[in-house]
């Protein structure tokens, strides 16, 4: 008697003691492949399903369907899984990042220049045009998600030479840190310049006058950053007639350039290094028709000029290409800066200068006590504020 009448007779009441014992060992072992196949694809079947299959006598062939339809189903939903992922990924890295990236200030870019990121050119034309007395050494950024970026740069010191390493975070064109920290804009120079009119003729003469008597009780030779107003404000050629007159004696680290008309409010001094070898210097140049005169030492090099190039023309350029390049960074400005209308002012600041030229109302003047005196007593000063001291210059040659 083969197995499915054996089955018959047991669904009928009619088998003896013996074969209900045989039935039912045979349905526990097709219940333990039923457990086992449940463990091995992580699928619950029902038991009384099986059971009634089983009944049936489709045990085998249903078993092999059951198998190779799991095995089918694992496949699919595998495969279909991991196109899932596979497209959520790509969607996110080549899609969604670039667009959602390009609503923000994105200072890793390479789009100024070939080989430094953007930050480096930001920051850059930004310090030399807003920070008496410092220059940018390097800059370099790396991104941390959408819209967020580590940045870091060197700081350095034109009158002590001291370099500053600064880190921060910019999240979705929100720095984390403080402008303060970033900036050290602290310095008091020029406050007849910042505010004019608050000072009367007689106040200003007293105060060049302690000023000096000041210098003249210092060592000679003590190092001395002052901030100097000339009672005219000077040409590009009458400053370049300046800087070669004292070339030898003392260091101009930075030229303020007047923005308003002399007497008017003013928000923010701004200005240029006159010295290439104060600033930062790459070969990898912006665009020099957009701006020809970005770093100085560009127009200085420029073999058109056969080493003989005018600097009345290349401080002219130099301070126009730096505002020019300001005025098209604007995602820039607005993360780097801490003033919201900063943009405004420097599209009248173009306007102004390019309508008035390039003049000066003031320097940021390095040198030792004695050539400074030299230099107030015999040139048109109108005031003189002291920056630092130190007892000596740093490096003698």
């Amino acid at each position: 008697m083969d197995f499915k009448d054996l089955l018959n007779k047991y669904k009928e009441g009619n088998a003896s003691a013996e074969q209900i014992k045989f039935v039912e060992e045979e349905l526990s072992k097709y219940e333990l492949i039923q457990e086992y196949l449940c463990e091995g694809y992580d699928i619950r079947f029902e038991k009384d399903t099986f059971k009634e299959d089983v009944l049936k006598g489709n045990v085998r062939e249903e078993t092999a369907l059951v198998k190779r339809s799991v095995n089918k189903r694992l496949k699919k939903v595998i495969a279909t899984s991991v196109s899932i992922v596979f497209l959520i990924l790509f969607t996110i890295f080549y899609l969604i990042s670039p667009i959602l990236n390009n609503f923000y200030y994105n200072p890793s870019e390479k789009t100024v220049g070939r080989y430094n990121q953007n930050l480096y050119f930001d920051l850059k034309a930004f310090t030399e045009l807003n920070l008496p007395g410092y220059t940018l050494n390097n800059a370099y950024s790396e991104s941390s998600g959408f819209g967020a970026y580590n940045i870091y740069f060197q700081r350095r010191n034109l009158f002590t030479g001291d370099v500053k390493s600064i880190n921060a975070k910019i999240k979705r064109n929100v720095r984390i840190r403080s402008f303060e920290d970033l900036f050290e804009t602290s310095y008091l120079g020029f406050a007849c310049i910042r505010q004019p009119g608050t000072n009367e003729n007689e106040f200003l003469k007293g105060q060049k006058d302690r000023v000096i008597n000041h210098i003249d009780e210092l060592n000679p030779v003590s190092y001395i950053s002052a901030y100097i107003t000339f009672e005219n404000d000077l040409t590009m050629k009458g400053f370049d007639e300046l800087n070669k007159k004292y070339n030898n004696k003392m260091s101009f680290k930075w030229v303020g350039v007047r923005t308003v008309g002399e007497g008017d409010p003013i928000d923010y001094l701004s200005g240029f290094i006159p010295g290439p070898n104060d600033q930062s210097v790459t070969n990898d140049s912006a665009d020099k028709d957009k701006y020809p005169a970005l770093q100085l030492v560009d127009i200085m090099m420029d073999e058109n000029n056969d080493n003989n190039y005018n600097m009345e023309v290349a401080y002219t350029k130099h301070f126009i290409s730096l505002l020019k390049y300001m005025i098209d960074r604007e995602k820039a400005v607005k993360v780097l800066d801490e003033n919201n209308n900063k943009m405004e002012y420097y599209k009248d600041t173009l306007n102004y200068v390019e309508n008035n030229g390039v003049n000066t109302y003031g320097v940021l003047v390095c040198g030792e006590a004695r050539d400074l005196l030299e230099f107030i007593n015999n040139e048109k000063v109108k005031t003189i504020e002291i920056d630092n001291v130190s007892p000596s210059k740093k490096y003698i040659h």
